[in-house]
């Protein structure tokens, strides 16, 4: 009967072994990717212009090794980073987090701060002010542990910023221009770059608060900044991690040019709402440039087209943002828009449109403050986003390979749960046996008691005569003694000292010691007391099965934990176990 269950359950196992190995997956087929070499740098110039295509590149180059895991996750983050869609962003988010687990960035600050800068720029595309606050102050740690001035300063610019956004906004403001002042000195490429970015970090506030006066010196800050730096490059350290990794000038000329168009694009707003002139000039300085011609500076410019009545030109930027964002409409950047362009209908007269989108705008925003609606919904979608690419090459690779481990594991688990059951009733019986003998040796040497009816106890309280004055053959006396210890139970009083045996019986200390050396085996007064306690202990379990151990402790002068420790230690087991293996 055993044999035919065993082979039952070895039948079993083999079958589910066999439906795990299932050779059968799912093939990615690849789009005709032409000579393009499949290496990060040709990923992440794709990444700017093409994502659908840099996503190809990237899932090919992990095919061919070209990639290593760590480098396949950081490079599919920085591409949904890149995003407008909410999901993306949040795709991203997901993907950050996990490499913050990952080896390379514990093991590497650079890599961590890599990390960390693109969680701050995810969570300010996503207007999530915690979150930015959260990883800035992350960043600013990691930049004093690695004793970066010039990085923690240009990261404390990032939260005066949040700090303003949540609420303490002369605090964040006065983080800010201490920021500035600090950073406001040339002589080096890093330390000119933290410095832009502090000062458009206090012009979004004062954006965001409508003073426009206090931003113009500001933007016009960073030209006069740019116009120095060109006019005296060689006095700048080479020390910029935005510019240290090409020597090609046209980057160079890019990054100012990107620098420059910006502080335009912010004068051309806050121009707009008192001199119109001014905005447009800066407008035009603005388009002339080659950032001013991307997409991402279009949508920077659409607050000063709006002030200057140019509906058309805002509205186009706005429509391709919208097209960019496809279904992806949960977000605070669709609810700017539906504003914008209500506010265009209404100037061009189309009420009735104007009125709609407001409504429309409303809506968006009366669900946008339920955030927990809002971050359910994508945080759902966007787990299937970051690991849809992963999945697909990973799926008919590691599939089996799980089904085998699982179902090893259980077939181990089995194994060793039948071991360790097997030895455990093993040693329970050996234990067993072990105590069924260790209770016969300690019955076998516990002494014969005496009969306490047969026992003359002296009640009378006249003074006992001195041991100095008695027969030198003491054993009688010692017997009195004794005899008086166990007949009388003066054993049980936990309190019990030698000095009142020596007052009970007339005799010194030393005079107790000599008898106990000469009759009692030379034990010291504890442990003779203890020895007779643990007598008449195993004498009341014997005799008296339904008393309680710890009745038994008070009754022979012990406390619980002391009894079972002193059992124990002499007869190598536990008064709850000698009871029971009697």
């Amino acid at each position: 009967m055993k044999q035919t269950i065993h082979l039952i359950i070895i039948l079993a196992i083999a079958i589910i072994i066999f439906a795990g190995c299932d050779e059968s997956r799912p093939v990615k087929k690849i789009a005709n990717l032409g000579d393009t070499p499949y290496q990060e740098d040709s990923i992440l110039v794709a990444c700017a212009t093409n994502p659908e295509r840099a996503f190809i590149l990237l899932d090919s180059a992990v095919k061919l090794g070209n990639i290593d895991e760590y480098k396949e996750k950081y490079i599919r983050a920085n591409i949904y980073s890149k995003s407008l869609t909410e999901q993306h962003l949040d795709s991203a988010l997901i993907l950050c987090k996990e490499l913050l687990q990952h080896d390379s960035v514990k093991n590497d600050p650079n890599n961590k701060g890599a990390i960390l800068n693109m969680l701050i720029s995810i969570s300010r595309y996503k207007y999530d002010n915690k979150a930015y606050l959260y990883w800035s102050i992350q960043k600013a740690d990691l930049c004093r542990e690695q004793n970066e001035e010039v990085e923690l300063l240009r990261t404390e610019a990032e939260i005066g910023l949040m700090m303003t956004h949540l609420g303490q906004t002369d605090e964040g403001i006065a983080k800010l221009d201490d920021c500035i002042r600090q950073l406001d000195k040339p002589g080096s490429i890093d330390r000119m770059d933290a410095f832009i970015i502090a000062v458009k970090r206090k012009i979004n506030v004062l954006n965001e608060q409508n003073m426009p006066a206090e931003v113009i010196p500001l933007a016009q800050s960073i030209l006069a900044r740019l116009d120095h730096y060109e006019q005296h490059a060689s006095d700048y350290a080479e020390d910029s991690y935005r510019l240290s990794w090409s020597d090609n000038p046209s980057d160079r000329e890019r990054y100012i040019d990107f620098s420059r168009a910006q502080a335009y694009g912010f004068l051309a707003i806050a121009y707009a709402g008192s001199d119109t002139q001014k905005a447009h000039e800066y407008l035009t300085l603005f388009d002339q440039s080659n950032y001013g011609k991307t997409f991402s500076a279009r949508k920077m410019i659409i607050p000063a087209q709006m002030l200057l009545g140019m509906y058309d030109e805002a509205m186009a930027t706005s429509g391709e943002w919208i097209r960019r964002m496809g279904t992806d409409t949960l977000n605070e950047h669709y609810a700017i828009l539906l504003r914008d362009q209500a506010v265009a209908a209404k100037a061009k007269g189309h009420t009735v449109e104007a009125l709609n989108l407001m409504q429309r705008y409303a809506q968006l925003s009366k669900v946008l403050s339920d955030s927990l609606i809002a971050s359910e919904a994508h945080e759902n979608a966007a787990r299937y986003h970051a690991k849809e690419q992963e999945l697909i090459i990973q799926q008919a690779e590691s599939t089996h390979e799980i089904k085998n481990i699982i179902i090893g594991t259980i077939v181990l688990l089995m194994i060793i749960l039948s071991v360790v059951s097997f030895y455990y009733r093993r040693q329970q019986k050996i234990i067993s046996e072990k105590n069924r003998v260790l209770v016969r040796i300690i019955n076998g040497m516990q002494p014969e008691l005496p009969d306490e009816e047969a026992e003359d106890t002296d009640d009378t309280n006249e003074p006992k005569e001195s041991i100095d004055t008695i027969s030198p053959d003491s054993a009688e006396l010692f017997v009195t003694i004794d005899q008086a210890i166990r007949n009388e139970h003066l054993y049980s009083n936990l309190n019990l000292q030698r000095q009142d045996i020596c007052n009970r019986f007339g005799i010194s200390r030393h005079a107790l010691n000599d008898l106990l050396n000469q009759s009692a085996n030379g034990q010291s007064f504890t442990r003779y007391i203890n020895t007779i306690r643990l007598t008449e202990a195993i004498k009341l379990l014997h005799d008296n099965p339904n008393m309680t151990i710890s009745a038994i402790a008070e009754a022979v002068g012990f406390t619980p934990a002391n009894l079972r420790e002193q059992f124990k230690q002499k007869y190598g087991m536990t008064p709850q176990e000698y009871r029971q293996n009697m």
